[in-house]
C-alpha cells in the first residue's frame, strides 16, 4: 500500500530545490536586507492577518479596507518588495499547476 505521506514530504523536499522556490528565496533575503521595505512588508503582513480574522469573525469595516489599501499602495514604492511579489507569483504558478495535478483523479472519477 501507498504511504502518501512520503510522497507529500518528498515534493516538500523537492519543492525546496525549484528554482522558483529559490528565487523566492533570494528576493526574500534581498528584502531583508532594505530595512523600510521589509517593515513595509511586515505591516502588510500583519494587516492581511488582521483582515483574514475579521473577515472570519464577520466584521471587516471600510476602515480596514482603506488601511490595507495604504499599505498595498505604500509597498509600491520598494522595488525589493515588488520582486519578492513576482517571485510569490511564479511559485504560486507553480503551487497552482501541482494542485491540478494532485486533484486529477478526484476530477476524473467525477466525469461521467
Amino acid at each position: 500500500m501507498v504511504n502518501i505521506y512520503d510522497t507529500a514530504n518528498q515534493l516538500e523536499s523537492d519543492l525546496k530545490e525549484t528554482q522558483q522556490y529559490k528565487d523566492l528565496q533570494t528576493a526574500y533575503e534581498a528584502l531583508k536586507a532594505d530595512e523600510a521595505a521589509y517593515a513595509c512588508f511586515k505591516e502588510l503582513q500583519g494587516l492581511q492577518e488582521e483582515m483574514q480574522h475579521k473577515q472570519m469573525q464577520g466584521n471587516i469595516t471600510e476602515e480596514d479596507f482603506k488601511k490595507l489599501q495604504a499599505a498595498g499602495e505604500k509597498a509600491k514604492d520598494f522595488e525589493t518588495l515588488q520582486q519578492l511579489m513576482l517571485k510569490e507569483q511564479a511559485l504560486s504558478m507553480l503551487m497552482d499547476e501541482l494542485s491540478q495535478i494532485i486533484f486529477q483523479p478526484v476530477q476524473e472519477l467525477y466525469r461521467d
